[in-house]
């Protein structure tokens, strides 16, 4: 599921307790890339600047003139009334949603009141096949938006999705007409977790922050049963962003380059990275997809690998590494194929060098990988990137570009961002239809089709 651009790699390693509730939100964002610097950063969870959550990074974090840390600044502590309060009239009226002991989180009876609802407009310039979100309720500063979890639903998308609004923070899972299917509010120190859409389920989660200790709760439920979800999972470990599958939960942090996997089929949930005690090394960008999990790990001589865990295992295991003196600067699937880039280590001023497209069929183990070089890539920073559907969206942060490839042919397609809707933080989604980028003013679609003839590999 739900994964910008120039932010700084520093701005994802913001505590916890200076945390913007949209930054806490973020359900993509990956940790602070161990080793890296300068200017490729990755997204943060907010709306300003972020990789996927609520702050708006870029390339890794570093496209734009916001960054993650800023928008922590700027989103502030979700003022609510709570529960004991009559709603505003037109607004919802609300009950205790019990996730977590000392966290507010109350969930909306009527979600169409507590909520907007999604409505699309044409892009400012009028960009062939270009769409942005409709900014119409009341918000005071950046983000509007946390990076938005999307997945294909019938001719549409179900969207899962965290508002800043004037004075809170409300968290919406939206049905693929765009109305609020559920809705959640969270008060003072309680952040709310951008809601993870799949096909069959949705993960929910609050965070309580206070100066003496930080508290988690998670939760995973069918469409059906949104509103009465109560039962936490039993995992409680802060996070810095999470991703996931129907089956699987993926939690960033709280240390960077730690991870925890949760596995709903067998209810286990294990922790790797420097913390685990079995000299693993740093993992990031570990993205769930069927019964595995890919993503990058990075060692301290600043080399890198592709690393899968399995179900059947329940154990993590390095899965490629490129010929040095080259590393891969993303590693991720769409279930399908396995797609990355290799490029030169990053130079001092937070780039690598051009890098090149490659390639295989989905493994689950290293005998069975067929690498093969496709055709040559952008120059990237900290990887911000999303695949879904045989395609796969990068961002070129000395472009400002998002390149677009299928993976089938390699034929490949790029565009820009209206500048008017403010800097790029994150791709959110991608299929065979549509890029979906998360940008400091809100949220951008791009119909792949609307982008011209593209050009085939060389």
């Amino acid at each position: 599921m739900r994964n910008v651009l120039p932010v700084s790699l520093a701005a994802r390693a913001v505590p916890l307790l200076l945390v913007s509730v949209l930054s806490a939100s973020c359900s993509r964002n990956p940790p602070e890339r161990p080793g890296g610097g300068g200017a490729g950063g990755h997204p943060a969870t907010g709306g300003a600047g972020g990789h996927p959550a609520t702050s708006g990074a870029t390339q890794g974090s570093t496209h734009g003139s916001g960054t993650a840390g800023e928008a922590a600044t700027d989103a502030g502590v979700p003022v609510d009334a709570g529960p004991d309060v009559a709603a505003p009239p037109g607004d919802s009226a609300w009950k205790a949603a019990g996730w977590l002991d000392g966290c507010q989180v109350d969930v909306a009876d009527e979600p169409k009141k507590a909520l907007p609802p999604l409505r699309w407009e044409p892009c400012p310039g009028g960009a062939p096949g270009c769409t942005s979100l409709a900014v119409d309720w009341d918000h005071d500063k950046y983000p509007r938006t946390a990076s938005p979890s999307v997945v294909r639903w019938g001719d549409g998308y179900r969207v899962g999705l965290v508002l800043q609004r004037l004075g809170d923070q409300r968290a919406g899972v939206y049905d693929a007409d765009g109305t609020p299917l559920a809705a959640w509010r969270s008060k003072d120190y309680c952040l709310l977790t951008v809601p993870e859409v799949g096909h069959e389920r949705v993960w929910l989660g609050a965070q309580r922050v206070g100066v003496d200790a930080i508290a988690s709760a998670y939760l995973v439920s069918g469409y059906d049963e949104l509103a009465s979800a109560s039962q936490p999972i039993p995992v409680d470990v802060s996070n810095r962003g999470l991703t996931a599958s129907d089956d699987t939960l993926v939690l960033s942090g709280p240390d960077v380059g730690a991870i925890t996997i949760y596995d709903r089929i067998s209810n286990k949930a294990r922790e790797f990275g420097p913390r685990s005690g079995d000299g693993a090394p740093s993992i990031d960008r570990m993205h769930p997809v069927g019964d595995s999990a890919v993503g990058l790990a990075f060692f301290e001589d600043r080399t890198t690998e592709g690393w899968i865990w399995n179900r059947k295992a329940h154990s993590i295991e390095p899965l490629h590494r490129a010929e040095s003196p080259r590393i891969l600067v993303d590693f991720t699937s769409d279930g399908q194929t396995l797609v990355w880039l290799e490029a030169s280590p990053v130079s001092d001023d937070g780039l690598h060098g051009p890098s090149t497209l490659w390639t295989s069929p989905f493994a689950a183990a290293k005998a069975d990988l067929a690498p093969t070089p496709r055709r040559p890539g952008p120059v990237i920073g900290y990887p911000i990137s999303a695949v879904g559907e045989g395609f796969y969206a990068v961002y070129a942060i000395g472009e400002k570009a998002i390149h677009v490839y299928r993976l089938s042919d390699a034929h490949h397609w790029s565009f820009k961002t209206p500048p008017e809707v403010f800097d790029l933080q994150d791709i959110a989604h991608v299929d065979s239809r549509e890029v979906w980028v998360w940008v400091r003013g809100g949220i951008v679609r791009q119909a792949i089709s609307e982008l011209g003839a593209g050009d085939p590999a060389p």
